[in-house]
C-alpha cells in the first residue's frame, strides 16, 4: 500500500469552521454522508491513475470561499441542492458537483398532484438560483457561467457511507421486494413552503407505500420506514444486510430526483425500480427500470418475480454497471481524466450534464 499521495485532499466542514482538515487517503477516518465514498475515489486516484499535483476540496456546501486558489485546485460538492455558485470558480481549475449545476424538472406534464407539486418546486429553485447569481455577480462582476459550465464536471451520488454488502444469487434471495427508508422531512431541513404544499419526496414514497400495500399477502416483502433521513441512517447494518437478501430495489426520489438508494442497491445487485433520472453521463444505459406513476408498482413487482431469467440478468446488469460505470475505482478515472484534460479547448467543452465519452 502507498504512503505518500502524489495529490493533496482536504475536508471543508462549514462555513463556521473553514479551517481545512487533511484527508489522509490511505488512513482515512469516516465520515459518511457520502464523503467516504469520495475518499475512496481519492484513493484510486492515487493508486490507478498518474493524477499529480493538484489541491482537492472536499464539501458537502459550495463555500463562500476556499483556503487557495489556483489552476492545481479542484472543489468537489457532494450535496449543494441550491446549486450555488461563486464568482472565485473563474479562479480554481475545476468544480465537479454530485447534484449538477442548475435545477431539473423530469415528471414531464403536471397532470398529478405530485408533478404539479414537483414543478412548484422546481420553479422555487429555479428562481432562488436566479436570485443567488444576481446578488453573486453583483458582488465583483467577475461570474462567468460559460466559463464555469466548461469545468464542472457532475458525478454520482455514490455511498452513503462505508457499503459492502455480499450479494446473494438471486435464486436464493428471501425477500422479494424491499424499502427501508424515510417518509417525512427532517425538521431542519424544511422551508417556510413545506408548511404548505409537501415536497415531492413525501408525496413520491407515500403513493409507493400506498401501492404496495395492494400486494400484501403475495409476495415476502420488507417495508420499513423511519420518521426522517436520520433516523434511518441508524439502521446501517440492517440495510445492507436486506439490500443483499432483496430481489427488488424500491427507489422513489428522496429531496433530489438523485438518491444514495440508488447506488447501493446497484451494489448489491438489486433488480431496481426508480423513478425519472437526470439525463447525465452516468445513467446512460443504467439498470434501473423508471416508474412514473407508483400505481402500476403491484403490476412490475408480479410481472419480475414470475420471471427469474429477467430477475438474473436484471441483478447482473446492476452489478456489471457498480463495477463498470460508478464504482469507485471507475469514477476515479473519469474524474482523473476530466481533471487532467485541457478546460480550455473545444473538445473540452462538456457542459455539467453532458457526456464523459469526450473528455
Amino acid at each position: 500500500m502507498k504512503s505518500h499521495a502524489r495529490n493533496s485532499y482536504f475536508a471543508l466542514f462549514s462555513e463556521n469552521d473553514p479551517k481545512p482538515e487533511p484527508i489522509e487517503v490511505f488512513t482515512p477516518k469516516m465520515y459518511k454522508f457520502g464523503m467516504d465514498f469520495y475518499i475512496s475515489v481519492f484513493r484510486h486516484i492515487e493508486e490507478d491513475t498518474k493524477l499529480s499535483g493538484f489541491t482537492f476540496f472536499l464539501t458537502s456546501h459550495t463555500p463562500e470561499s476556499l483556503p487557495k486558489y489556483g489552476e492545481k485546485v479542484v472543489l468537489i460538492v457532494l450535496q449543494d441542492e441550491a446549486f450555488l455558485y461563486r464568482d472565485y470558480f473563474s479562479r480554481i481549475h475545476c468544480i465537479i458537483r454530485c447534484m449538477g449545476s442548475r435545477p431539473v424538472y423530469l415528471d414531464g406534464l403536471p397532470i398529478n398532484r405530485l408533478r404539479a407539486i414537483a414543478l412548484v418546486h422546481f420553479i422555487y429553485k429555479s428562481l432562488l438560483q436566479a436570485k443567488h447569481l444576481a446578488g453573486e455577480w453583483g458582488k465583483s462582476h467577475r461570474l462567468r457561467l460559460a466559463e464555469t459550465q466548461r469545468k464542472t464536471l457532475h458525478i454520482p451520488l455514490g455511498l452513503f457511507s462505508h457499503f459492502n454488502p455480499d450479494p446473494k444469487p438471486m435464486a436464493e434471495r428471501q425477500i422479494d421486494y424491499a424499502f427501508l427508508g424515510s417518509i417525512n422531512f427532517a425538521a431542519n431541513f424544511s422551508k417556510w413552503f413545506h408548511r404548505w404544499i409537501s415536497p415531492p419526496k413525501i408525496l413520491a414514497r407515500r403513493w409507493m407505500l400506498d401501492a404496495v400495500q395492494r400486494t400484501q399477502g403475495r409476495y415476502h416483502g420488507k417495508i420499513y420506514t423511519t420518521g426522517d433521513f436520520f433516523e434511518s441512517i441508524k439502521n446501517q447494518d440492517e440495510y445492507e444486510a436486506a439490500l443483499a437478501d432483496t430481489k427488488i430495489s424500491l427507489v422513489p426520489r428522496g429531496t433530489h430526483y438523485e438518491t444514495f438508494r440508488f447506488f447501493e442497491s446497484c451494489k448489491a445487485g438489486c433488480v431496481i425500480i426508480c423513478e425519472p433520472l437526470p439525463d447525465v453521463w452516468f445513467y446512460d444505459h443504467h439498470p434501473g427500470i423508471v416508474i412514473r406513476d407508483w400505481s402500476q408498482l403491484p403490476a412490475l413487482i408480479e410481472e419480475l418475480l414470475g420471471d427469474e431469467a429477467q430477475l438474473s440478468a436484471q441483478s447482473r446488469e446492476a452489478l456489471n454497471y457498480w463495477n463498470e460505470v460508478v464504482s469507485e475505482r471507475a469514477i476515479a478515472l473519469k474524474l482523473a481524466k476530466f481533471v487532467g484534460g485541457d478546460k480550455t479547448s473545444p473538445a473540452a467543452l462538456i457542459p455539467c450534464s453532458g457526456s464523459m465519452d469526450d473528455v
